[in-house]
């Protein structure tokens, strides 16, 4: 049969599985794949359906059903089919309700489907266009939702990759669902030679390690990257700026509307910078963000405004409301100052007529003095404890309990965790002991607390790299 490359789509009533599923409607297409609106013709039930369909590579032969396969290899093609079909059936394992939820897989037309909840709310993208942007108010009712699946696709060390408003739909009853997840990594990693096959993007919520098509470099920060873009569209109604606007123009790449707060725009260019090591790493960081933010404010951010990226040599939370801690922290530096000008008053009384026996106290001894306050660096956000320097940043031996539970014992350089015997305790009772570099495990040995098997060696972005796993009683595995 001859292929008719200008008919993408599946006619209108085209039976399925010997009529179990009718096409009724098109709902979407992109680079790897068409959905459909289905109907299961048995229970008169509507479902979501998704054909593994090739843009620039797949097209119709004359029935107009069955798929055709040009510009690669039938080779090429069932390679990236059968990722398709495993792509389908990690999905059926995940089980939250912030994510579609797959029915049913199968192999027919010389092609593969995948049939899925129908969410009749319609996109994100479809709202925006059709209604203009969201209120910051509906926003922050829909980020909960969209951060819990998220967070827990990242638990099943998935990450999304194509992240945006058109692939965020909301269920009858107006809350998030994410779809349309991992299909781009997991199509993407072997297939360097072609574009046609490499690591898709969506040009405005891909940050430069996707656009380069660095696949190690690859995880939570890009699809946090992508939520920015995505908050921003829906708050905007406009596409995102692109890596190398924001690099060339910072904040001014950004054009929030006066009615969007000023806490909104900078988790929003928190989200975005173009240095993946500087954006938040977890999906808690975020919700961090959002607990210690400062009320909403609004401001004007649009072109020629004085709002900028965070600058990327402090630390990376920028401009938070105060928690307890730091607002304590400000008593205790007004406390400090106080008790440092009676000190210098009763110096220069006691030296006037003699000189007074015991040795005056170095104010730079009161500032280190200064304990317990909040400050966020990396690994997230944390209650300090121990000295400080002038800057009031943490330096020295100190302790640090996070919001989540996790708690670090060791040296800090001017802010900076970093020490060759530090001990770490995770909020799952897992432990690390040796060496901390940049806020970052390094060298030592993390212990699983479950079973007391461990890990020995280097580490690298925070997990495990050079090393050996061993069992509890030290035999390697």
């Amino acid at each position: 049969m001859q292929s008719k490359e200008n008919s993408p789509l599946l006619p209108e009533g085209t039976l399925l599985q010997g009529g179990r599923y009718r096409v009724e409607r098109r709902l979407n297409s992109g680079g790897f794949g068409n959905t459909y609106v289905v109907v299961h013709t048995r229970f008169n039930e509507r479902w979501a359906m998704k054909e593994f369909f090739m843009k620039g590579v797949n097209g119709r032969n004359d029935d107009s059903v069955s798929v055709s396969v040009s510009n690669v290899s039938q080779a090429q093609f069932e390679t990236q089919r059968a990722k398709f079909t495993k792509e389908a059936q990690r999905l059926r394992r995940l089980r939250h309700r912030g994510i579609v939820h797959v029915e049913d897989l199968f192999d027919e037309n010389g092609t593969s489907y995948y049939v899925m909840d129908y969410l009749g709310g319609g996109s994100l993208s479809e709202i925006v266009k059709q209604h203009g942007p969201l209120s910051e108010e509906r926003v922050r009712q829909l980020l909960p939702d969209i951060l819990d699946a998220l967070e827990y696709v990242h638990s099943q060390r998935m990450w999304h990759l194509d992240l945006k408003p058109g692939n965020i739909l909301l269920d009858d009853k107006g809350q998030p669902v994410l779809i349309d997840f991992g299909a781009s990594k997991q199509l993407g990693q072997n297939g360097g030679n072609s574009t046609s096959i490499g690591m898709t993007y969506t040009q405005g919520y891909a940050p430069s390690e996707q656009v380069d098509q660095n696949f190690d470099r690859i995880g939570p920060w890009t699809d946090l990257y992508a939520l920015g873009g995505t908050l921003y569209y829906l708050l905007a109604g406009k596409t995102p700026p692109s890596v190398s606007e924001i690099q060339e123009m910072e904040g001014e790449a950004f054009e929030f509307p006066r009615r969007v707060s000023e806490e909104m725009q900078h988790l929003i260019l928190w989200m975005m910078l173009p240095n993946r090591r500087k954006r938040p790493q977890t999906v808690q960081e975020v919700r961090d963000f959002l607990k210690l933010g400062k009320e909403a404010q609004p401001v004007n951010a649009s072109r020629g405004d004085e709002t900028r990226m965070p600058d990327p040599d402090k630390p990376v939370l920028p401009r938070t409301r105060p928690s307890v801690w730091q607002r304590l922290g400000k008593v205790q530096k007004t406390f400090v100052g106080v008790l440092t000008v009676l000190l210098l008053g009763l110096v220069a009384w006691a030296v006037w007529p003699e000189q007074k026996e015991e040795p005056v106290p170095d104010p730079t001894t009161l500032i280190a003095s200064v304990k317990e306050r909040g400050y966020t660096n990396p690994m997230g956000t944390y209650r300090y404890t121990g000295p400080v320097d002038e800057a009031e940043q943490p330096h020295g031996a100190g302790e640090a309990t996070f919001v989540d539970g996790r708690y670090y014992k060791g040296v800090f350089v001017h802010g900076v965790m970093q020490d060759t015997k530090a001990y770490f305790r995770m909020k799952n009772g897992d432990t690390f002991e040796g060496e901390f570099r940049e806020n970052r495990f390094y060298q030592g040995r993390y212990t699983v607390k479950e079973d007391g098997s461990y890990f020995e060696g280097t580490f690298k972005d925070g997990q495990p790299d050079q090393g050996a796993w061993y069992d509890n009683n030290g035999n390697k595995l």
